[in-house]
Order: structure tokens, then C-alpha cells, then sequence
């Protein structure tokens, strides 16, 4: 049975990366004492010389030390790693420094008295801080150092040999990515881990995701091995006479307990940062056990919110990730605008975008990860969770451009993070798998290429006195930002511990009031229009409902006498590829420009409208889109967009990266795994073909 250490040579021992970070900081501690000499005042030093100088450099050296060491002997000290209490004992240190160091070196005066010398003080302290927070923010001996000192309370069972007995699972969700876009940032030497992985003998597999090419179908198929009439990401209940959005935390619960039987592929596991649960026991950051969170799974939340907003190290890493990434994103914004890239968004900055783009892509995921490498350390048997930078910002700047693909940069550093956790702190092992629930596909947006929104579209197709409505978009970032909110507010009020019990609550309380900020700065959902007719966009793909003619499915020639001409002329729309309906003798209908399918039968009457989207498997695509059909929640008219010569589709929402419908990478998914068994993809048409294989592997490590 294999030892595992509790402070692994390898992480502790790596004196060339200490050297390294210690030069760095040396650098920087140079830089600042010349700012203070140029900045803080009072301050009275000798005339330049090479004594002078000689001595400064040495000056620069001990307070270097100094600032490098403290965590370390905090950790040493085993004392309790809360950022006011780091953040005091650092101004102390940098004050009785910048006394001696002063006077013994320098022959300086630096303020008089204790008064004067704080502001000196304050200022040192501050910029080693974010001098320090910027040099480590590429170490990950120093992240994982502190960040498994912060879980050593938390009941795990560090330095115990491995169970030989049990394996578990770890799966990594990356949000949107494709199984092309996959292999590419491999090649381009993006992901240097997963790279290694490959190296050591994972299999990268391609699947078909299915429709809608959508995360929430997907998470519920891949988590419950059913994702029965989920039509869309957003569509109409005509039953309950109500709007459905993925996103929305009631109605995520309503989709995962319609398809909950106890039997998910997380039982006994966790659930983080996801929109369903999968029969999780515990969740953070998942959508659809917001609205009904016991009082225990709060506290357990509690656990990991209270440790990372409180660690000086985490925390503080991330805040300055949030700036490097505010400060990336402006900078992208203006490059795209110089260069004159087409299609894009308008990306000016202060825009909600911005701060959604860093919660999703900074916040989010180094708490996700944190959460992750808890639960591994907790020994929970599978653990599930996601990362939704990049298809937060594929959606804005292309799923090819640089500024998704380099997001794949952070997330494959955590990836490196979490294989340590499980090489040197799991109670057992675990097998790490990575997937995706879909890809995306670019294009100008319909709006962009027409002028006009389907909604308007279809208002100006139809008599003046019929309504025609529609839900306003919104990206489901901005649900798991409020799905943080709701998870600190929550936490703040359920803090027991006495010792420092205020200081936690006004930190978690003033991270989310500046959260809800940033929310308060989008537009807000809601319906816009009648509900006569409303159309549902999500993606490339969309639903229309004929409220107006029937409270149940209606058909195409109920359609025809109600709006002569309408379909018709949707058809013939040059951004429109086809245009689903149900005939008067239940037949579904697949209508094109030059030709139609039966979908019931297969039978094709002149060009088939298909064709353009089979993808190397026609009949796979016949089937996926009959069975969308007769969901019984789909639309009147299911519509998807055209796809275009260069391989590009035009999304029905404002979003030049999409997915939903059929057309380009958004239905090519992936898994990567460690070759556990040979598997086909081509048999994984819907993503509810990945439980099964999933449940099978998981299996191997604890039967039920």
C-alpha cells in the first residue's frame, strides 16, 4: 500500500522554484522602497553612493525575506490563516523593518514616532502584498501549499495510506468546448497538462452531444441518463402557461427533480458549480438546490466559503487574478475594435460583460477548484463539477478567438492542481475525467446579418393585432454570479463559530453586495412583446409557440389558416437553414427551401433540408430531430438557422458563439479518460448515452 506524506518532497522541497519566487520578489522589493523614497514623505536620506546603494540593496533583501517568510511561519506556527490577522501581523513586521532597516542601513529618518511612521509602513505592506499576490499567481507549489493548509481543520485524514479498496471519481466539466477546439489548444500547447495526460495514455473521445445542444440537456443526461423534454435552454409551457429558462435557479430545481430517481450519477458525491445535482449529497454553486438548500448543506457550503474568503493566500490570489483579468479584457476589447474583427460584440468597457466575464472566468472557477480539492481531501466518492469561463466568453468573442481559447490556459493549471490533491492527499484514488456537455459554432448573429430579430421578423409577418413576445436573453453566467450572492448571504448568517465571526460575515456580505453591483448593471430577464405568439431563441435554435390558435401543440395547417403565408415565408428567409412543424396526421415535418423530409417515415421529397447538417451521419440527425419534435414541450415551429459556407451559423440571440441547434462544433462534445475501457463513440448520439458509460466505470471503484 502506498505512503502518501503529509508535506510531499515533491510540492515542499522544490528550492529552485522558492529561489525563483524569492528573486522576483527581490526585484519587486527593490522597486517599492524606491517608490516610498519617491512617494511617502517624511523621508530624508542620504546623497546617491555606491555605499549607499550597496546597502539599500541589503536593505531591500532583509524586508524581502522578511515579507517572504511570514506565511510560511504562520503555517509553521500552525496559527489560523484569517487575512485581517495575516494582514496585521505583516504591517507590524513591516514597521519594525522599515525602522531598523532605516536607521541601521540607511541612516534615515523615516516619519517620528509611530503616527508618522505609519503611513510608510501601510504603503510597504500593501505593495508587498500585491507584489506578492502577482508573482505567485503562476506558482502552483505555493497555491497548493496553502490551499491544503486551509482544509487541515476541516476533518481530513491527512498523511493515512491510500484505501487500496475503493477509487473514485473526479469529473471536470469545461463548459462549451468542442472536441476540435479540444485537440487544438492541446496542439498549440495550451493545456500542457492535459497534453501529459494524453501523453500518459488517456483517450480523447468524441461525442455527439444531441438536441438541443444545450447544457442543461446535457447535464441531465450525463448525470441522469435521461433528458426527456428538455426542448431548449429556454422555452414555453403552454400547460403551465409559464417561461422555462435553464438558468433560473426554481426552474433548474423543477428540470432536476423531474428527472431525480435517487439512482444520479453523483449519489453520495458533490455537486459544484453545476445547474443540476445528479442526486448529489452535497452542492455549492448548483443551480437547481438553490431554492430548496437545507440548513446542512448551507453549513457544509459554509466550510468552503468561510476557508477561501478567509485564507490571506487564496483569496488574495484570486483578487489580483480579477484585476490581471479586468485588465486583459480591456485590452482584448481594444484590439478586436482597432483590428476591425468581424463579426463582435460591443465590448466597451465598464459593460456588464466585464464583470461577468471575471466572476465567471476568475472567482468562480478558483472557488470551484478550492470546493473540488476539499471534497477529494473529504474523500467523497465522485465529484462533478464545471468550468464556465470559456463558454461565458466564446459567446462574446468567438470560440475560436484568442481570447477564449487562452482561458483554457487557467483552467489546465487547475487541472494540475487537482492531479496533485489526488496524487498526494486523497484517502484513495480517483480517476480524473474531462468532458464536455457540447461545443460551440461561430457566426454574425441573425440580428447582425439582417437587420432584424427573428421576433421582428416574425412581427412583421403577421396582422397588426397579433402580439408576438419574446423572453429577453440572458447568459447563464449571470446565474451562477447570483447563485454565489445567495450562497454568501446565505453562509453570513449561519457562521457559529464566535472567533472572528463578524470579521466573516462583513467579508462575505461585502463580496456580495459588490457582486450585486455588477448584476444590477445588466438588463434584467422578462418577456418583451404579447404572448400571442412567442418565440424562444437559444442559440441557433428556436421555438415557436401559437398561443393565439391553440393551448396545445398546433399543427402546420392550423398554423397556415391562423398566418397565411408565415411559414412559407420563413422558409424562403435566407438566414432560416429549416423549419420543423407537425402535419394534421402527426407527421413531422422537416420544410426546406428546395425540398422536405417526413421525419415519421424518412421519406424526402426533392432536396432534403438536412443534408447540410448531417454531420457524416444523416440518419443520426433524422432521429435527434424527431425526437426534439415530439417533446411535448417543444414549440408549434421548431426553426434553425441556416449554416453558412464557411462553416459559420447565425445565432437568434445576440451572441456570436452558440449552440442549441444543429450546424458546426456545437454538437461535438468530448470525454477525456484514462483509458479505462474501449468504448465507441459513434453509438453516443444524445448525452444521456454518457451515464451509462460513466455508471460503468464508476463501478470499479465502489459497487452499489
Amino acid at each position: 500500500m502506498r505512503k502518501t506524506a503529509v508535506v510531499p518532497k515533491s510540492l515542499f522541497r522544490d528550492f529552485r522554484r522558492l529561489f525563483i519566487s524569492f528573486g522576483g520578489f527581490f526585484v519587486a522589493e527593490v522597486i517599492i522602497l524606491v517608490a516610498l523614497v519617491l512617494a511617502v514623505p517624511p523621508a530624508s536620506f542620504a546623497p546617491p553612493s555606491p555605499g549607499l546603494i550597496a546597502r539599500g540593496l541589503g536593505a531591500a533583501f532583509i524586508i524581502a525575506a522578511a515579507n517572504f517568510a511570514i506565511l510560511p511561519v504562520l503555517l509553521w506556527l500552525r496559527a489560523p490563516l484569517i487575512v485581517f490577522a495575516v494582514g496585521a501581523a505583516t504591517l507590524i513586521v513591516n514597521t519594525l523593518l522599515l525602522v531598523l532597516t532605516a536607521d541601521l542601513l540607511l541612516g534615515a529618518r523615516v516619519g517620528s514616532g509611530p503616527l508618522g511612521i505609519f503611513p510608510s509602513a501601510l504603503f510597504l505592506s500593501l505593495a508587498n502584498a500585491i507584489a506578492g499576490g502577482l508573482i505567485a499567481l503562476d506558482d502552483d507549489y505555493t497555491y497548493l501549499r496553502f490551499a491544503i493548509h486551509a482544509v487541515r481543520g476541516s476533518g481530513a485524514r491527512l498523511g493515512r495510506p491510500k484505501d487500496a479498496g475503493r477509487r473514485g471519481m473526479v469529473l471536470l466539466e469545461i463548459d462549451g468546448l468542442s472536441y476540435e477546439r479540444m485537440r487544438a489548444a492541446v496542439a498549440h500547447g495550451l493545456m500542457p497538462a492535459v497534453r501529459d495526460l494524453l501523453r500518459a495514455g488517456y483517450c480523447l473521445m468524441r461525442f455527439d452531444c444531441g438536441l438541443p445542444s444545450q447544457t442543461s440537456s446535457s447535464q441531465v443526461g450525463i448525470m441522469y441518463g435521461d433528458n426527456e423534454d428538455i426542448p431548449a435552454f429556454r422555452w414555453y409551457d403552454k400547460r403551465r402557461r409559464r417561461m422555462r429558462v435553464s438558468n433560473n435557479p426554481d426552474d433548474a430545481h423543477f428540470i432536476n427533480a423531474r428527472h431525480s430517481n435517487g439512482r444520479g450519477l453523483l449519489r453520495r458525491g458533490a455537486s459544484i458549480n453545476n445547474l443540476v445535482n445528479g442526486d448529489a449529497a452535497r452542492s455549492l454553486l448548483t443551480l437547481s438546490t438553490l431554492p430548496r438548500n437545507s440548513q446542512l448543506q448551507t453549513e457544509r457550503a459554509l466550510d468552503v466559503l468561510a476557508s477561501f474568503w478567509l485564507n490571506p493566500y487564496t483569496f488574495g490570489r484570486t483578487l489580483a487574478l480579477c484585476v490581471v483579468d479586468v485588465c486583459i479584457e480591456i485590452y482584448q476589447a481594444l484590439r478586436q475594435q482597432m483590428r476591425g474583427g468581424w463579426p463582435r460584440l460591443d465590448r466597451r468597457f465598464p459593460s456588464p460583460y466585464t464583470g461577468l466575464r471575471v466572476v465567471t472566468n476568475v472567482l468562480l472557477r478558483d472557488l470551484a477548484v478550492y470546493a473540488t480539492m476539499h471534497e477529494i481531501i473529504r474523500g467523497a466518492p465522485v465529484i462533478y463539477m464545471s468550468f464556465i469561463g470559456y463558454d461565458e466568453v466564446a459567446h462574446h468573442a468567438g470560440p475560436d478567438s484568442p481570447d477564449a481559447m487562452n482561458t483554457l490556459r487557467g483552467f489546465d493549471r487547475h487541472i494540475r492542481h487537482i492531479q496533485q490533491t489526488i496524487r498526494h492527499f486523497a484517502p484513495f484514488d480517483y480517476d480524473l475525467i474531462i468532458l464536455s456537455d457540447h461545443g460551440q459554432s461561430a457566426g454574425a448573429t441573425f440580428r447582425q446579418r439582417y437587420g432584424c430579430t427573428l421576433r421582428r421578423l416574425i412581427d412583421d409577418l403577421t396582422r397588426t393585432d397579433v402580439h408576438v413576445g419574446e423572453e429577453r436573453a440572458t447568459e447563464a453566467g449571470h446565474s451562477f454570479v447570483q447563485a454565489l450572492i445567495a450562497e454568501l448571504h446565505a453562509a453570513s448568517q449561519h457562521l457559529r463559530s464566535q472567533e472572528g465571526r463578524r470579521i466573516r460575515r462583513a467579508v462575505m456580505r461585502a463580496t456580495a453586495h459588490t457582486l450585486e453591483g455588477v448584476e444590477k448593471r445588466r438588463p434584467q430577464p422578462g418577456m418583451q412583446g404579447g404572448d400571442d405568439i412567442i418565440v424562444c431563441a437559444s442559440g441557433n435554435l428556436a421555438h415557436i409557440y401559437f398561443n393565439s390558435v391553440g393551448e396545445h401543440r398546433v399543427s402546420l395547417q392550423a398554423i397556415e389558416a391562423e398566418h397565411p403565408g408565415l411559414v412559407d415565408a420563413l422558409i424562403q428567409h435566407e438566414g432560416i437553414g429549416f423549419v420543423v412543424a407537425a402535419s394534421d396526421d402527426g407527421h413531422v415535418l422537416v420544410l426546406g427551401k428546395r425540398g422536405a423530409r417526413d421525419l415519421s417515415i424518412g421519406a424526402v421529397t426533392g432536396e432534403d433540408p438536412l443534408a447540410p447538417f448531417a454531420d457524416g451521419d444523416l440518419h443520426c440527425r433524422a432521429e435527434q430531430l424527431l425526437r426534439l419534435a415530439r417533446f411535448e414541450s417543444s414549440g408549434d415551429l421548431i426553426l434553425n438557422s441556416a449554416i453558412y459556407a464557411d462553416g459559420s451559423v447565425a445565432a437568434f440571440e445576440e451572441l456570436i458563439g452558440s449552440h442549441g441547434g444543429l450546424g458546426g462544433q456545437q454538437t461535438h462534445a468530448f470525454i477525456l479518460h484514462p483509458g479505462i475501457a474501449q468504448s465507441d463513440d459513434n453509438h453516443i448520439s444524445n448525452s444521456a448515452d454518457v451515464y451509462a458509460l460513466l455508471e460503468a466505470w464508476k463501478r470499479r471503484g465502489h459497487p452499489d
